[in-house]
C-alpha cells in the first residue's frame, strides 16, 4: 500500500507541477492513508482520461460526411447561396521519419484536408503534425494542450496562420456529448474557426471573410462518420410505406397512393421511384415506372391503360441515397403489394368528373364576413389552398388534404381581419392559380 501510495503520489506530484509539496503535504497529513489512496487513485483516472482523448484519430477508412452552407456576396447586389453534401475519408498511410502519417481524399472547396498533405496525431503530446508538399519539414498544425486565449502558429490549412486557442470544453457532436478544442485565426481578410471533437476529429470548420463588397462564408459541418469501425449518428433513407392499397373498383382509378418516407437529409436522396407490374391471368401485361418526388410524403396518381376488372397490380417502392452508407431501402422489404381490381361501381361513365382543374371565383364578393370558394379536380391530387395580404403574407391555410377527382367548395371566415384585397392560391403539383377577393366591413 505504501509502494502504490508512493507512485501515485510522484505521478500527481509531476503532473499537476503548480501544488506546492508543503501545501500538497498538509493535505495528505490530514488525511488517512487508505482514504489517501482512494482520493489519489480517482485522481489518477481523471489525470489517464485527460491524455485517453483523441482530437484526431487516423486510420485508413475512416469516412465522413459534410454538409457545407455557403454563401456568396458581390457588388450590384449580386448573392448567392446554398448547401453541398460531401464526403472525404483517409484513403492512405506512409511513414515519414519513422512515424505513420495519414493523407486525405478531398479536395472540396475550403475544406483543409488537401489531398498532398500528409497528418500524424502525436498522442503522447496531444499535437497534430503535418507535411506539406515540397517542404522538408514537419509543421505543427494543432496543439489540443495550448490554453485558452493563447496564440500559436498554425500550418493546418497549408501555410503559417497565427490561430487563437478557445480551448477545451464539453458540446453536443453527432448526438452525443464530446470534448472539444476550438480555435480561431486570421490571416489577411481570411478569417477561421476550427472545432475539433474528440474521437471524431475536426467537426466543425468555418472560413469567412472577403473585401467589401464581396464576402464569403462556408460552413463546413460533420454530419455523419464510421471511425474505426465505430459509426457516429447513422443516417438513414428509409420508405416507411404505401397507402392506400387495398383492392379497389376498375373505375377508381386514376387514384392518389401515397408514399412517406423517412430521411435523415432528403438532399442526399438519389433515386426515388415506384415500380408496378400489370397482371391479367398470371401473364405481365405492362410494367410502369413512375419517379417520385422528394417531398414527405410523396404522392403519385396511380394509373395503367388497359386496366380490366380481375387483374392484379403489384407495387414495389425504392430509395437509395449518396451517404457515405450508399442507403438502399424497399417497400415491401420483400416481394411485392398486390392489389386485385374489382368490378365498377358504376355500369356507366362518370359524366359530372370534371376535365380539367379550376379555382372558381370567390362569392359573394365583396364579401364579409363568409365567402366561400370553389374548385375542381379532373384526377386525384393533393391541394393546398391559401390566403395572403396584399404583401404577400400568408393569413390563413384553408386545405391541405388529398382529394380525388371532382368539385368542392370550402369556407372562408374573415372575421378577424380587416377591410381589403386578399388573395387565394390553389397549387397540386404543377398546377398553380391564384384569385383576388375583396373584404368590405
Amino acid at each position: 500500500m505504501k509502494k502504490l501510495f508512493f507512485l501515485l503520489h510522484f505521478s500527481i506530484i509531476s503532473q499537476w507541477g503548480n501544488i506546492s509539496n508543503r501545501k500538497y503535504s498538509c493535505l495528505v497529513k490530514s488525511i488517512p492513508l487508505l482514504q489517501r489512496c482512494l482520493v489519489l487513485v480517482f485522481i489518477f483516472q481523471l489525470i489517464s482520461a485527460s491524455f485517453a482523448q483523441n482530437f484526431f484519430p487516423l486510420n485508413v477508412g475512416n469516412i465522413y460526411e459534410v454538409k457545407n452552407e455557403w454563401l456568396l456576396e458581390g457588388p450590384g447586389g449580386f448573392g448567392e447561396s446554398g448547401t453541398d453534401y460531401y464526403s472525404f475519408s483517409i484513403i492512405e498511410d506512409s511513414i515519414i521519419n519513422g512515424e505513420t502519417f495519414f493523407k486525405f481524399s478531398s479536395n472540396y472547396g475550403n475544406q483543409p484536408f488537401k489531398r498532398e498533405y500528409w497528418f500524424n496525431y502525436d498522442s503522447l503530446n496531444q499535437k497534430l503534425i503535418i507535411k506539406l508538399p515540397n517542404d522538408t519539414s514537419l509543421r505543427l498544425a494543432v496543439d489540443f494542450n495550448t490554453p485558452p486565449d493563447s496564440h500559436y502558429t498554425s500550418y493546418l490549412l497549408g501555410t503559417p496562420i497565427l490561430f487563437l486557442s478557445e480551448g477545451i470544453a464539453p458540446s453536443i457532436v453527432l448526438g452525443d456529448t464530446h470534448y472539444v478544442y476550438s480555435m480561431f485565426g486570421s490571416q489577411s481578410i481570411d478569417h477561421y474557426v476550427c472545432k475539433f471533437a474528440d474521437q471524431i476529429g475536426l467537426s466543425f470548420f468555418k472560413a469567412y471573410g472577403g473585401s467589401p463588397p464581396v464576402y464569403y462564408q462556408a460552413i463546413h459541418t460533420i454530419i455523419s462518420a464510421i471511425i474505426d469501425s465505430t459509426i457516429f449518428h447513422r443516417l438513414v433513407a428509409n420508405i416507411d410505406s404505401l397507402y392506400p392499397t387495398f383492392d379497389r373498383p376498375v373505375d377508381t382509378f386514376p387514384y392518389l397512393l401515397t408514399i412517406p418516407y423517412t430521411a435523415s437529409y432528403s438532399a442526399l436522396v438519389d433515386s426515388f421511384y415506384l415500380d408496378v407490374e400489370h397482371f391479367r391471368s398470371d401473364t405481365l401485361v405492362q410494367i410502369k415506372k413512375y419517379n417520385l418526388s422528394k417531398s414527405n410524403p410523396s404522392h403519385v396518381s396511380l394509373y395503367l391503360n388497359g386496366l380490366l376488372e380481375g387483374d392484379k397490380l403489384k407495387l414495389r417502392a425504392t430509395i437509395t441515397d449518396t451517404s457515405i452508407y450508399y442507403n438502399s431501402d424497399h417497400y415491401p422489404d420483400t416481394g411485392w403489394v398486390v392489389m386485385n381490381i374489382l368490378p365498377p361501381i358504376l355500369n356507366v361513365e362518370n359524366e359530372n368528373i370534371p376535365q380539367f382543374y379550376e379555382l372558381a371565383q370567390n362569392y359573394p364578393n365583396p364579401f364579409n364576413p363568409i365567402t366561400r370558394i370553389r374548385y375542381q379536380l379532373p384526377e386525384p391530387a393533393f391541394v393546398t389552398i391559401k390566403v395572403y395580404d396584399v404583401l404577400g403574407n400568408e393569413i390563413e391555410s384553408l386545405l391541405r388534404d388529398e382529394k380525388i377527382a371532382g368539385s368542392y367548395e370550402v369556407e372562408f371566415d374573415g372575421s378577424a381581419l380587416t377591410s381589403g384585397i386578399y388573395y387565394y392560391r390553389i397549387t397540386e403539383g404543377n398546377f398553380s392559380q391564384t384569385k383576388k377577393m375583396i373584404l368590405l366591413k
